[in-house]
C-alpha cells in the first residue's frame, strides 16, 4: 500500500499532476428524481448534508408556500437522498413547512439533528407546532423526534425562517439563532441546555427580515457571530457567552434589508467574510479588518447592480482560494477569486454563466456539497419558474463536470489562522474525489506541534461525506495546530493536512508564552524576550527575576542580567478582561566562569543554506550524542509558523528542509534545540 500526501491540496508527486486539481468550471443539470414532490411558490432554505451517513451528499428542506400539502404535495422535513452520481429520491416527514433549516448534531450522539424555523407550524403534533423547532435524528435521515422546549418564546408569533446551528457559549453542544419570516417575529438566539430545552440569550424584536441567517467567527477572537439580513443590523459580535452586540462597521445601511448573505473566509486571514446581494442586485464582498475594526470593500470587479437575488462563496476549483457564486432572474453565474498583494486585494474573474429557466427568481441557493464524488462543490437551488397565478418553484441541482480520474482528499476548513476555543464545537470539512462505489471512511488527527505532528486521533473512521463535528478538548491549547485527513482507497492511502496553522485558545480566551533567544549567558549579556502568547492581548507585564516587581511592559523586551545566578521569568497578559501568567522556573542561566569553549559546547553546530531563500531551505546541523531535537520557526512578531522537528536522533549529521512557499516574504527566526544545546537564528525568505 502507497501513502499519498497531499499538502493544501496539491499532490506531491509529479506524475499525479492530472487535470482532476483543475476545475473546469463547468457545470450541468443533475435533477434526476427532484420533480417529486410539487412545489407552490415563496421562499425556502436548503441545506447539504450526508444525513444518513452513508457517505453521498443528500439535499434537506422544509419547503416553501406551499408545505405542507397546500396545492403542492410537499410536508414536512423532505430529505433527498443522493446516490453519489447526481441523482436523488426524497423521503417527507410531518405536517408542517414553509421555512429554513439547518444541520448538526444537537445531543453528540453522533447523529445529524435539524433546526428550522417556519411559518406553517400547522402540525396536530409535538414534532412541527411551534415557529422554531430542533428535532433529533436516528442516522437514517427518516425518523425524527422533537427536542425543542422553550424554543419560540419569546415573540415569535408571526413565523420564523433563516436557521443556523452554532456553539455560542462555547460549551461543547451546538445552539440555535433564527431569523424573522418578514416583519414582527425578530431575530433570535437560544442556548442548548443539553437534554432537550433551550434558553434565550439574545434576541430583537421589531424590524423588517429577508429571512437568512448565518453564523461564523469574523473577528478572530474565538467567539461565534452571526450576520443576518434584518433592520436591527447586518453583522453582530458574540461575547462567547450568547451576548451580541452590532459590528456594522463601515457596512452601509439600506432602507431595507439587504438579500442572500453568506460568511466565508475570503482573504485567508482566518475570520469570516460578509458576501451578499445590495437593493440593485449587485453583489457585494465585505472583509473584516481586525487591527482597524472595519468592514473594508473587497467587491472589486464584481457586478454593482443587476438582478441577482443570493449568493454563495465557495472554493469551487479547489485551489485554496475562495470563489463566487450568485443566483437571480434565472440567471447562474460563477467568479474565481485570486489573491493579489499579500492577500490584500482580491480580483473576481468570471467563469461560468447559464441561463436556468426562461425565467426564474431565486427562492432558495446552497453551495458546496460535492454530490457526485468528483473531488469539487457543487450547487442546489430552488428557482420561481412563469407567472403569477401559474408560477411554481422547481428544485435544481447543478454538478460540476470534472470527470474522476484520481482519488484525493483536501483539506476545507479550517484551512488556516483560524481561532477556536477550548471546549467548543466545531465543524471541519473536507472535500474528496472518489470512485462513486467507494465506501471509504476517512480518519482524522490533530496535531498541537505543527504540520509532521504527533498526530492525536478524533476518529479512527467518519463516512467520507466532508464534514464531521468535533468537540474540542478543554485540556488543549496552541497556535501551531493542524488536522490531518487520511482516506484508504483501494491500494492507497490518501492524507491531506491543513495548508497553515489554526489557534486553540484556553478557556480564558488568552494563553501566556513567551521564549529567550539565549538561557545561558555571561553577566550584561543582552537577552532578546519575544512574546509567543495566544489571544487578543493588550498589556503585557515582565518579571525577569521572580521579585514580584514588574521590569518591563512592552510585548517583546530585551534584558540583561548583571550577577551570575538562576533566574525564573515570569510574564503576565491581558485580554483588558482576562489575565494568564506563564512562570519558566529556573529558565535563565547566568554564570561568570563561561569560556568560548563552554558557549560553543551549549550551542549545536548547523548550517542554513541557502540564506536568504525563495521557496525551500535547509539546516543541517550536528549532534554529539543521542537527543530530542526540537527545531522551530518563528515570524517577526515572535509568533510560531511552524514546528519542523520534535523527535529523538542519533549522533552523527542530520538536516532538514523547511519549506516556505506558503508564506510571505519576510525576516524569520529558527530556534533549534538539542538536549542541553541551544541555537537561535535569522533567515530571510525573499519574494519569489
Amino acid at each position: 500500500m502507497k501513502k499519498i500526501y497531499l499538502i493544501s491540496g496539491i499532490l506531491l508527486l509529479c506524475m499525479l499532476s492530472y487535470s482532476q486539481n483543475e476545475s473546469s468550471f463547468q457545470y450541468i443539470e443533475s435533477s434526476n428524481g427532484m420533480s417529486y414532490p410539487s412545489w407552490e411558490t415563496g421562499m425556502t432554505e436548503l441545506e447539504f448534508a450526508d444525513i444518513n451517513m452513508d457517505g453521498f451528499i443528500d439535499i434537506l428542506s422544509i419547503g416553501d408556500h406551499g408545505c405542507p400539502n397546500i396545492n403542492a404535495t410537499e410536508h414536512g422535513i423532505m430529505v433527498w437522498f443522493g446516490d453519489g452520481a447526481g441523482s436523488w429520491s426524497v423521503q417527507m416527514t410531518g405536517d408542517f413547512g414553509y421555512g429554513g433549516i439547518a444541520v448538526g448534531d444537537v445531543n453528540n450522539d453522533g447523529n445529524w439533528d435539524v433546526g428550522y424555523g417556519m411559518h406553517h407550524n400547522y402540525s396536530s403534533t409535538d414534532l412541527g407546532d411551534q415557529l422554531l423547532e430542533v428535532a433529533l435524528g436516528d442516522g437514517s435521515g427518516v425518523n425524527w423526534t422533537p427536542w425543542d422546549d422553550g424554543l419560540a418564546t419569546n415573540g415569535e408569533t408571526w413565523g420564523m425562517f433563516g436557521t443556523d446551528f452554532a456553539d455560542v457559549d462555547n460549551d461543547g453542544d451546538l445552539d440555535i439563532g433564527s431569523n424573522s419570516f418578514g416583519s414582527g417575529s425578530g431575530l433570535h438566539v437560544y442556548i442548548n441546555q443539553g437534554d432537550g430545552t433551550w434558553i434565550q440569550s439574545f434576541g430583537i424584536l421589531p424590524g423588517n427580515s429577508n429571512m437568512r441567517f448565518v453564523f461564523g467567527d469574523i473577528n478572530k477572537d474565538g467567539n461565534v457571530d452571526f450576520v443576518v439580513t434584518h433592520d436591527a443590523g447586518i453583522a453582530f459580535f458574540g461575547d462567547g457567552a450568547g451576548n451580541f452586540t452590532n459590528a456594522d462597521f463601515n457596512l452601509p445601511q439600506y432602507s431595507f434589508p439587504m438579500y442572500g448573505p453568506d460568511l466565508k473566509d475570503v482573504n485567508n486571514d482566518g475570520g469570516k467574510d460578509l458576501a451578499y446581494i445590495n437593493p440593485d442586485g449587485g453583489i457585494m464582498v465585505w472583509v473584516f479588518d481586525e487591527i482597524n475594526n472595519l468592514w473594508v470593500d473587497n467587491s472589486g470587479s464584481l457586478p454593482s447592480s443587476g438582478d441577482y437575488q443570493e449568493v454563495q462563496l465557495c472554493d469551487f476549483n479547489t485551489d485554496g482560494f475562495m470563489d463566487i457564486a450568485a443566483f437571480g432572474n434565472a440567471m447562474l453565474t460563477v467568479w474565481r477569486g485570486v489573491l493579489l498583494d499579500d492577500n490584500d486585494l482580491i480580483l473576481w474573474i468570471q467563469e461560468f454563466n447559464i441561463i436556468t429557466s426562461n425565467n426564474g427568481d431565486c427562492a432558495a441557493f446552497r453551495a458546496g456539497g460535492d454530490v457526485d464524488r468528483n473531488g469539487f462543490p457543487d450547487m442546489t437551488l430552488v428557482e420561481t419558474e412563469g407567472s403569477w397565478p401559474s408560477d411554481q418553484n422547481h428544485l435544481k441541482c447543478f454538478k460540476e463536470t470534472t470527470p474522476f480520474f484520481l482519488s484525493n482528499i483536501k483539506p476545507v476548513f479550517p484551512k488556516g489562522k483560524e481561532v477556536f476555543r477550548q471546549g467548543s464545537v466545531q465543524f471541519t470539512d473536507w472535500i474528496s474525489a472518489v470512485p462513486q462505489s467507494s465506501v471509504a471512511q476517512v480518519k482524522i488527527a490533530y496535531s498541537l506541534r505543527g504540520s509532521i505532528g504527533p498526530w492525536t486521533t478524533l476518529t479512527t473512521g467518519t463516512p467520507n461525506s466532508g464534514r464531521y463535528q468535533w468537540i474540542i478538548p478543554q485540556t488543549i491549547s496552541s497556535n501551531n495546530c493542524f488536522l490531518e485527513y487520511t482516506l484508504v482507497e483501494g491500494a492507497d492511502t490518501l492524507v491531506a493536512i491543513t495548508p497553515k496553522a489554526f489557534t486553540i485558545l484556553g478557556n480564558n480566551g488568552i494563553d501566556a508564552d513567551f521564549i529567550a533567544d539565549s538561557t545561558y549567558v555571561q553577566p550584561l549579556s543582552q537577552i532578546q524576550f519575544t512574546d509567543l502568547s495566544l489571544g487578543l492581548i493588550t498589556s503585557w507585564e515582565w518579571d525577569f527575576d521572580n521579585n514580584d516587581t514588574v521590569d518591563a511592559i512592552v510585548r517583546n523586551p530585551v534584558f540583561f542580567y548583571s550577577q551570575p545566578g538562576k533566574y525564573t521569568v515570569k510574564l503576565t497578559v491581558s485580554d483588558g478582561t482576562n489575565s494568564q501568567t506563564e512562570i519558566k522556573v529556573d529558565y535563565i542561566t547566568v554564570t561568570d566562569h563561561v569560556n568560548i569553549e563552554d558557549i560553543e559546547q551549549k550551542q549545536p553546530e548547523l548550517l542554513v543554506y541557502p540564506n536568504p531563500f525563495t521557496s525551500t531551505t535547509t539546516i543541517e546541523y550536528q549532534l554529539e550524542r543521542q537527543s530530542t531535537v526540537i527545531i522551530q520557526i518563528f515570524n517577526s512578531n515572535g509568533q510560531q509558523v511552524e514546528e519542523l522537528i520534535q523527535q529523538s536522533q542519533p549522533k552523527g549529521r542530520h538536516q532538514i528542509q523547511w519549506d516556505a512557499d506558503a508564506l510571505p516574504a519576510g525576516i524569520y527566526y529558527y530556534r533549534i534545540q538539542a538536549g542541553e544545546l541551544f541555537g537561535m537564528g535569522k533567515i530571510i525568505l525573499m519574494w519569489k
